[in-house]
């Protein structure tokens, strides 16, 4: 065999051998790809939500320092309602949705109104975005109220709101992505696949 028939043989065993990828080896990389792809999705949508439960804290901390501030300038907390009302029976829908208040603005629309509570117990009863409105006038008073900020919604359930059970039991409370864990001095009032709700207890006697 000549030179140059020994020489076409080694040409045409590279390009045998330059041929791109077996079916094998394009299933292992397509394989690798979709693992690491479901690694970043799950990685980018835990980062989401602690980002979005880190805002929804600070939010409920800031109303919470807006109270204490109140409280010690006037000496007690502001009601939800102006006296005489009766703030167990006032606003929204009162016991149907344990007497709450929205505080703040931006709530989901429903119906062509706001709403930042809803129970669906037989009866639908909602409680508007205008009852906070009291409330949110005198924690003016105290300093810069944090309006249309971050919020999580199952539906038309979200927060921040204030809820007047009685003067011993007040909760200023928010609703975080199902899942989390209520962040230290915070109490844990409902938990389900959709959501959890925490809450700061504010003695009013």
């Amino acid at each position: 065999m000549d030179t140059s028939a020994l020489k076409e043989l080694f040409l045409n065993s590279k390009r045998k051998q330059s041929y791109g990828f077996t079916v094998v080896e394009l299933l292992i990389v397509i394989a690798v790809i979709g693992i690491l792809a479901s690694v970043v999705t799950v990685g980018y949508s835990s980062v989401t939500q602690s980002s979005q439960t880190t805002a929804i804290t600070s939010e409920l901390e800031q109303w919470h320092k807006l109270f204490r501030v109140y409280k010690a300038t006037n000496g007690s907390y502001p009601l939800p309602v102006a006296p005489p009302a009766n703030p167990t029976t006032s606003g929204g829908p009162g016991t149907s949705a344990d007497h709450r208040y929205c505080l703040g603005t931006g709530f989901p629309s429903s119906g062509g109104s706001n709403w930042c509570f809803v129970v669906n117990s037989g009866s639908v009863y909602r409680v508007a975005e205008s009852t906070g409105a009291y409330l949110m006038s005198q924690l003016e008073t105290a300093g810069t109220l944090p309006l249309n900020t971050t919020k999580y919604s199952y539906g038309t359930v979200t927060g921040p709101f204030l809820g007047y059970v009685s003067a011993s039991d007040v909760r200023l409370g928010t609703v975080y992505p199902p899942g989390t864990t209520c962040p230290s001095g915070m109490i844990q009032e409902y938990s389900s696949s959709t959501r959890v709700d925490c809450f700061i207890r504010l003695n009013y006697n």
